[in-house]
């Protein structure tokens, strides 16, 4: 299931005090694998990110394939689940965040403030193209039942052939750059764990005012897929806990889970 690369290739990384690496050359998902190492109890500590040349059942939202060939970063990084599950969801803003700069440090000629933008809950959008998704996912350890948080993120560096995509897809090579997934995620791993620090002292409020700057649709009409309905309105905010706020034309409604379509013009 996983052949674990030579440990020097995760030691010589050059990540934020605290953080450390676990290396893989396959995994069926770098998520399902921190997961597991977490529930048996082999690691029970923040800051360790779990990587992986390519998965074979990698996963996005709702259980949907994430395509996972080599040459793109899949990491998951553990935190911890500060304020409970309630808060929870508030680390995706973060991760959005940490690959908006990451990106920027990669690709600081091409990656203007409005080329990068972030598409409700978990995706980076690079020129209106997916460059990157987040899949959130929280697991108790054995002994004391202490809650994290593992983040899921993959970040395109090179072409995907994504069967049946529903939006665009792009990648940091579709943008003149070339770049390795060890420097990406030297990249990735230092904003994130910025923003981290930013959350866990000063709350979401920084984190939402972030986020807001770079929100896609934002005061444009854009359509949210539901379970059971799909609604239009005027994408006006999110709120202090993250759910997404939009004005319909039978009034207002918060949301806190659905597919956000945007606007062509995005």
């Amino acid at each position: 299931m996983a052949r674990i690369t030579s440990s020097p290739a995760a030691d010589n990384l050059r990540l934020p005090q605290g953080w450390r690496v676990k290396a893989f050359d396959e995994l069926d998902g770098t998520n399902a694998a921190l997961r597991r190492m977490v529930e048996m109890g082999a690691e029970d500590s923040e800051g360790l990110i779990i990587t992986a040349k390519s998965q074979s059942a990698g996963r996005g939202r709702d259980g949907r394939a994430w395509t996972s060939p080599p040459g793109n970063l899949y990491a998951s990084f553990l935190v911890p689940a500060s304020g409970g599950v309630m808060r929870a969801s508030e680390i995706g803003f973060v991760a959005a965040l940490a690959v908006i700069g990451a990106i920027q440090t990669l690709v600081p000629d091409n990656a203007p403030d409005e080329a990068l933008r972030c598409k409700w809950p978990n995706d980076v959008l690079f020129e209106g193209a997916k460059v990157s998704g987040i899949l959130l996912e929280t697991v108790n350890a054995p002994e004391g039942g202490k809650l994290y948080v593992i983040v899921g993120i993959g970040l395109n560096l090179v072409p995907v052939d994504v069967d049946q995509a529903r939006y665009p897809v792009t990648s940091l090579a579709q943008h003149g750059t070339r770049v390795g997934t060890g420097t990406a995620l030297e990249a990735l791993a230092k904003h994130f764990a910025i923003w981290m620090d930013t959350w866990l002292r000063d709350g979401f409020a920084p984190v939402r005012e972030g986020w807001l700057k770079s929100a896609a649709g934002l005061g444009q009409t854009i359509s949210v897929r539901l379970p059971q309905e799909t609604i239009s309105g005027t994408f006006i905010d999110i709120d202090a806990n993250g759910a997404l706020v939009i004005d319909t034309i039978v009034g207002r409604r918060t949301i806190h889970a659905g597919d956000v379509i945007l606007p062509r013009s995005e």
